[in-house]
């Protein structure tokens, strides 16, 4: 049973914390609280994975990790491409049938001349026998059972009627119904019993003034009179006639109009007259009426106005129960009303209207079925009973016509369910009748059988296959009480089914049944009618017009309320979804909700869902859209905006921004976001602009995130200030560009400033010097800067008080006495930061209240002491200019991002700030080498000859690093460079400036042309310096007025669409299983896991380790090596695949390349793409690649790469051939966008934490640990050569710049070798100040490499230098602290490695005992763990063409469970070396 009370197991949804399930009021509940979460496929139970010794949780597998933008569309819009078909299931015009015409030419007594009646025949009308009474009183009275028919179906219409009119009595009444109608349906009903058949030329009979002649009248008039839309019935012998008649008029009424000479006035030409004109005849131009004396004479409006009497008579008259008793008498009496479904009339009818409907949906094609069927109610009603007329008169030998014509229906199957109803109501008949109300009725099993089958369809049923014919007659159900609830379950389990589904079922007419199931209050359907419609407004968004109008907002806000434990996390979610797009681009829900308290509802349960709950999927996705839900009520609202503020919004958000869950982060900024004015006014009020600057300086900290998605938020936040703020956005910009043009080429270079100068503006942190407070470092309480309260927006912890640029000059500036953050060192003003622990989040949220009060006291002090001759107004405006320009620094940083989607957003976000980053011309070759030459040349500290108003330019240095340790211009293992490339045609070398826009009359594009990271796939570049526009347009000052600005937008949000998007795919088991399992229609962001592939791999995984661990003592290595050419310039780094026969190579440019390898066949390239672009690699560079890593082994792999300016990308599908995607990206280490690159990245991936350890850039002498699950900068360990383990340098001891990481497999331990050649030790789990344990220097030359555990071997440690010497070192015999300058200590076994060459390269097994050297003279030797060389040294190639090009050994890398070895060099050969054990033959 595929119903929603059917699901995976309850393991799949237990909660972390270990609570208490709470109770679950029904199977609905049940079955919501237990969804599949796309990030948490690494559960599917399985019994190959139980046991598992790794860590073995997939990462990068969420809706959010595509962080290309090869599917950009998805984030673009909400409705997505649904959006131009989402009205194909509602009627662009509902009409209805106004007006009713009815004309009866039955002249009793006189039988029309071209009829010949059989005896007996049929004489009835209207259930009536005229003979029973005088002509004209029986004409009344069948006149007038014919409007009380008619009237059951449309009680509203307004009805005429003319009873054996003539010609100018229809005339009249046809124009006076179209008048009446306007541009409504006009039902026109013709009764034609009296009269002679029609014509062949198309005409109808009426009478004269003195009934004594047959009049003809024309249809061809009768078209003209009643006009469109409109609907005939022709109840006649050959009636058929009339049908065609009627489309040959039509034809020649376009033709005339079409040559109709068109003057200035005229109508328009007229269109097709049967496109809006519905005919309904009784038979074929060739046939006459049935005179079957068992049926009424008007067989045909008796099947149309009364279907059930007529059905339940033509079933008595050929029905087996005649012999029980059963007669037509005893039909009439059958109990009950047709409105109430209670009673066997009812049932009945009820049946009937369910039959029809579904026999007309399965029929018919959809937009014939959408016209005909839920367009009118009149209209609908006659078709359904026209389907019982076809059926009826066929039995006789007639065949009714229909225009637009219809296909037969009448031998369709569901007409025996018919059968069998009416059959086993009729048997109930006779007791019913005789005992009255005493006898109890048997209701029909019709429905629970059909839901039965609907049922089964569901089991076994696709979108491939044919759809269930149950469908309308769920929507039936839904209408019982007794049913209703298991038909929701079946309807929310379709739903569930995907997009299709969804649009079938509102095709079928859904919509109306479960708005206005909104005004039920039963509690078991909550749930269920929640799910029914996130899956609806998850494909349609315009039903959010229809929920506010209906007041259907109000069960939503409700239900998220509830507090009595009946509804589920998930279910609360969705309900809060609802929400969310009601409010969406919608001023009239947004009001109408916050009227309900809405935002109170959110930000009260936003402060239950604490840190326990948050780890449950069900509580994380309800915190999610909590956050959503008030983002989309507050945006460009400012009455609910002010109310979400006065009730503590900002500050419960403020704590969510540092969430373990990315999407819960970037939900938060985005509502934070929406706190912001987007739009600048006319009045600038001072609170609202010192909130909103204190908002964006919460939200600059998270610029360096991890996951794309929460700085792609963090980019339109700032965007929104951009926008709102823009005149103070443009002083700033203005004041540094003045700055910038004073440091121009042809302006002598100020003088070094004296000591002071420098310990005061470069902000030195001398040991006589008190030094700011600095965050903790630790994970568990700690205070990252960006919890410090300060009376200022800030980002780190509060600096020296520093000149405000806002050109009023130093002593104005400094009399506002505003404290903002220190830049440290030659770091940016925004960078990386260790995360906040969230249980102290919400405690250590900023009081925004009690900052603006703050703000204010500042405000009037100045105001009083006249330190500034401006009115407070303008004061508070100009108080957070400093803050500006930290936020176009972290514009500058999110606009050069390594993911695409989060640089776009930071382009469009520069761009409303009127400036946007652009490639330094020839003409800036000069102000970079003047700056060189003064700032950047020796020692650091020169750069503190730059004023202090010029860091956002050129950052002073004021961190101690050793002299050896000056950013280096490649990595440490490369040969010496040769020349330096040009600057300008280097794009890894590039310079970025940021200049006026051009042209901003155009409208915001979310796509900019001609971005830098379009022409020029470069990591953040070298120089900084706002420069002036070097070609057209140089005149124009970048901080000129644009009133054009006005048309600029905000670019759309990427987690609240790409959220929706989750609710439109199944979430419900089995469907989700299923639809994952089909790989053409998951999303390109879900990667789908094989539990047969998972268990094959972990079962040769482990069967590879101990063939290593036990083989790998005493290996030999083979002579011959495979040869890979790589058509590469130089290989910098290597990979090989886990479980496939794939070699990854990548260049320097940035090329990757994989190839396919077969034994004795020459290599396969099977992909080949840049790093940075995925795109094809002609003429691209990006900074060299410094480390890959492969994860998800097990699953479908993904590739790490991690380049020296510390941007790290991560590639799905990186060996098939054009099918590679950017799952993610982000920046691993503090970077400038327009300043030097600093230090190369190093990089440490340890598999059983999945944590990723990173250094270099600006903070060289900062390691970063990266927790990749949960997306986030989990520590920063600070390396020094202090003795007493301080961390910040204020000792005395000289920062470290880290050169090469490693990690423990076995233990919380951190190896860092830095580039003086200093190994330090640290103790992960010390939550002290100090991790330091210990401090060795082993060689006297650099380190080529480092291995910490070599082959899995615990408390071990080997050390490469470039001088070819090999230490082994015990950490066990390390008694604490080591002497730097003892370099023996635990060292129990030294190897000379290599006494010609330098070594280039040192890499270990991961679970062999093994280790690899290489030199710059093509040499490569193998090594055991006991220090012996393993075989003959091998040359990485020996190919006679590349004899003369003697390059080094660049890269190394063993294959992580076979024996195997790849090298690559500083030319385009790398190499597959085979090892074999010596007792055994490799397998």
């Amino acid at each position: 049973m595929a119903s929603i009370s059917s699901g995976a197991s309850d393991q799949t949804h237990a909660i972390a914390s270990g609570r208490n399930a709470s109770p679950r009021p029904s199977e609905l509940t049940e079955e919501l609280s237990r969804r599949l979460h796309p990030a948490d496929e690494a559960e599917v139970s399985s019994p190959q994975l139980e046991g598992l010794e790794w860590s073995e949780t997939p990462y990068f597998t969420g809706l959010h990790h595509n962080a290309g933008e090869e599917d950009e569309s998805l984030g673009e819009d909400f409705n997505g491409p649904h959006h131009g078909d989402l009205s194909k299931w509602r009627q662009k015009e509902r009409l209805k049938t106004s007006a009713v015409a009815l004309v009866l030419c039955l002249n009793i007594g006189v039988d029309p001349p071209d009829v010949i009646k059989i005896s007996p025949c049929a004489r009835q009308e209207c259930w009536t026998d005229p003979l029973s009474m005088q002509p004209p009183k029986a004409l009344e009275q069948i006149g007038r059972l014919l409007q009380a028919q008619y009237e059951r179906w449309q009680p509203r219409a307004k009805y005429k009627m003319h009873l054996d009119p003539t010609m100018e009595d229809v005339k009249k009444l046809a124009i006076s119904c179209r008048r009446n109608a306007k541009n409504e349906r006009v039902l026109f009903h013709y009764n034609g019993h009296g009269v002679p058949r029609p014509t062949a030329n198309g005409e109808i009979w009426v009478f004269n003034k003195t009934y004594t002649q047959y009049i003809p009248m024309s249809v061809y008039d009768l078209q003209a009179w009643v006009s469109t839309p409109c609907m005939f019935v022709f109840d006649c012998s050959a009636a058929g006639l009339i049908v065609n008649s009627f489309r040959a008029f039509s034809e020649q009424r376009m033709q005339e109009s079409a040559q109709m000479p068109q003057y200035q006035g005229m109508p328009a030409p007229v269109d097709d007259f049967m496109k809006e004109t519905i005919i309904l005849a009784a038979c074929e131009a060739n046939e006459i009426l049935p005179q079957t004396d068992y049926l009424p004479a008007d067989i045909f409006t008796a099947c149309l106005t009364t279907p059930i009497k007529a059905a339940l008579h033509c079933f008595c008259a050929k029905s087996h129960l005649r012999s029980e008793g059963l007669t037509k008498e005893l039909v009439d009496r059958i109990p009950g009303k047709q409105t109430d479904r209670k009673t066997p009339m009812g049932e009945l009818n009820w049946i009937f209207t369910a039959i029809t409907d579904t026999i007309a949906w399965n029929v018919l094609p959809r937009a014939l079925f959408q016209r005909l069927f839920r367009q009118d109610l009149l209209v609908a009603s006659l078709l359904r009973n026209y389907l019982l007329a076809e059926r009826v008169m066929r039995a006789c030998n007639c065949t009714p016509v229909c225009f637009p014509r219809l296909p037969p229906t009448h031998n369709h199957h569901m007409w025996q369910a018919w059968d069998l109803a009416a059959e086993m109501c009729l048997l109930q008949l006779p007791k019913l009748v005789l005992e009255g109300s005493e006898a109890e009725f048997q209701p029909s099993p019709f429905f629970s059988e059909q839901l039965t089958a609907f049922e089964l369809w569901l089991q076994h049923g696709s979108k491939e296959k044919q759809p269930p014919e149950q469908l309308p007659i769920v929507l039936q159900v839904l209408l019982s009480q007794v049913h209703r609830l298991r038909a929701l379950k079946l309807l929310g389990s379709f739903l569930d089914m995907g997009e299709w589904a969804v649009d079938l079922a509102l095709s079928v007419g859904i919509f109306p049944y479960v708005l206005k199931l909104l005004q039920t209050t039963a509690l078991e359907l909550r749930p269920t009618l929640v799910f029914i419609w996130t899956k609806i407004l998850a494909l349609d968004r315009s039903c959010q017009v229809d929920l506010i109008k209906d007041n259907g907002h109000i069960y939503f806000i409700k239900y998220l309320d509830t507090t009595d434990g009946t509804a589920s996390p998930d279910s609360r979610a969705q309900a809060a979804f609802v929400l969310a797009v009601i409010c969406d681009n919608h001023q009239r829900g947004a009001i109408a909700c916050a009227r309900e308290e809405l935002p109170a509802v959110c930000l009260r349960h936003l402060m239950a869902c604490s840190v326990g709950r948050l780890r449950s999927r069900g509580w994380t996705l309800l915190a999610k859209w909590l956050a959503l839900c008030l983002g989309k009520l507050c945006e460009d609202q400012a009455g609910v905006r002010a109310v979400a503020l006065q009730q503590g919004c900002a500050e419960i958000l403020t704590g969510l921004i540092t969430a373990d869950d990315p999407e819960i982060r970037a939900a938060s900024i985005f509502a934070l976001g929406s706190l912001i004015e987007a739009h600048k006014g006319s009045d600038a009020d001072p609170e609202r602009l010192a909130t909103e600057r204190l908002i964006a300086s919460r939200v600059l900290t998270r610029v360096y995130d991890a996951s794309p998605i929460v700085r792609a938020e963090v980019a339109l936040v700032l965007a929104r200030l951009c926008s709102g703020h823009s005149d103070l956005f443009q002083e700033a910009a203005q004041h540094v560009q003045e700055m910038a043009a004073a440091q121009q080429p042809n302006k002598a270079v100020s003088p070094p400033p004296s000591e002071a100068t420098v310990a005061s503006r470069a902000g030195s942190m001398r040991p006589n010097q008190p030094t700011p407070a600095k965050p903790n470092p630790t994970r568990a309480n700690s205070m990252p800067a960006d919890r410090l309260p300060t009376t200022q927006p800030s980002l780190a912890a509060p600096g020296k008080p520093v000149q405000l640029l806002n050109g009023k000059g130093p002593a104005k500036a400094e009399a506002a006495n505003m404290h903002v953050p220190e830049p440290r060192g030659v770091s940016p003003s925004v960078k990386v930061e260790p995360h906040a622990p969230q249980d102290t989040a919400a405690a250590d949220g900023l009081s925004l209240a009690t900052s603006r009060d703050l703000l204010q006291q500042r405000l009037e002090s100045t105001a009083e002491s006249g330190a500034r001759d401006v009115e407070p107004k303008e004061n508070a405006e100009r108080q957070g200019e400093a803050l500006y320009t930290q936020v176009l620094d972290g514009l500058c940083a999110l606009a050069t991002d390594p993911a695409p989607r989060v640089s776009r957003r930071g382009e469009a976000a520069l761009k409303l700030s009127n400036v946007e980053l652009h490639p330094l011309s020839p003409s800036g070759q000069l102000l970079r080498k003047a700056v060189s030459a003064t700032q950047l040349a020796g020692s650091p500290r020169s750069t503190s000859s730059v004023p202090p108003s010029m860091r956002f330019q050129v950052r002073s240095c004021s961190r101690s690093y050793p002299s050896s340790s000056s950013p280096p211009s490649s990595p440490p293992s490369s040969p010496p460079a040769a020349a330096a490339p040009d600057p300008v045609t280097d794009p890894s070398k590039a310079t970025y400036v940021l200049r006026k826009v051009e042209s901003m009359l155009r409208t915001h594009d979310y796509s900019p042309p001609t971005s830098p990271k379009a022409e020029l796939p470069c990591s953040p570049p070298d120089m900084a310096g706002f420069h002036p526009a070097d070609s057209a347009g140089s005149a124009a000052a970048v901080g000129s007025p644009e009133p054009a600005r006005q048309g600029l937008d905000v670019p759309p949000s990427l987690i609240y669409q790409s959220s929706c998007q989750y609710f439109s795919w199944p979430i419900l088991e089995p469907q989700a299983s299923l639809w994952r399992d089909d790989e053409d229609s998951v999303s390109p962001a879900i990667t789908v896991h094989d539990p047969l592939k998972v268990g094959t791999r972990q079962r040769d995984r482990e069967e590879h380790v101990n063939y290593c661990r036990f083989e790998g003592q005493s290996v030999r290595v083979h002579e011959h090596v495979q040869m890979i050419q790589t058509e590469a310039s130089s290989i910098d780094a290597l990979l090989l695949h886990p479980f496939r026969s794939v070699v990854t190579t990548v260049d320097g440019r940035g090329v990757l390349r994989s190839f396919s390898m077969r034994p004795h066949h020459a290599p396969v390239l099977s992909n080949c793409f840049h790093i940075a672009s995925g795109t094809p690699a002609e003429r691209q560079r990006t900074a060299t690649v410094r480390a890959l890593y492969h994860l998800n082994e097990l699953f479908q792999g993904v590739l790490l790469a991690g380049c020296s300016d510390g941007s790290v990308r991560v590639w799905r599908d990186y060996t098939v051939q054009g099918q590679q995607r950017l799952a993610t990206a982000w920046q691993a280490i503090t970077s400038a966008p327009m300043g030097p690159q600093g230090y190369p990245a190093a990089f440490a991936w340890n598999g059983q934490q999945g944590y990723l350890y990173a250094a270099g850039g600006f903070e060289p002498h900062i390691v970063s640990i990266w927790d990749l699950q949960r997306e986030i900068c989990l520590q920063q360990v600070h390396m020094t050569a202090s003795r007493n383990g301080g961390s910040d340098g204020a000792d005395g001891g000289d920062l470290q710049v880290a050169a090469h990481l490693a990690t423990s497999r076995h233990q919380p331990m951190l190896a860092a070798a830095s580039t003086s050649g200093l190994v330090q030790l640290y103790d992960l789990r010390q939550c002290t100040h100090s991790r330091l344990v210990a401090s060795l220097k082993l060689h006297q030359k650099s380190l080529a490499g480092m291995a910490l555990e070599p082959g899995g071997r615990r408390d071990q440690l080997v050390t490469g230098s470039s001088n070819g010497e090999l230490k082994y070192v015990d950490l066990r015999k390390l008694g604490g602290e080591a002497d730097p300058r003892g370099g023996n200590m635990g060292v129990w076994q030294r190897v000379e490695a290599h006494s010609k060459g330098s070594m280039t390269a040192l890499a270990a097994h991961p679970n062999a005992p093994l280790l690899a050297t290489g030199t710059n003279t093509q040499v490569v030797k193998v090594w055991n763990s006991r220090g012996e060389q393993q075989g003959k040294q091998l040359r990485a190639h020996t190919s006679l063409l590349d004899a003369g090009r003697i390059g080094p050994v660049a890269a190394l890398a063993f294959h992580p469970y076979k024996l195997q070895l790849a090298s690559g060099g500083r030319d385009h050969v790398a190499v597959l070396i085979q090892l074999e054990a010596v007792s055994h033959s490799l397998q």
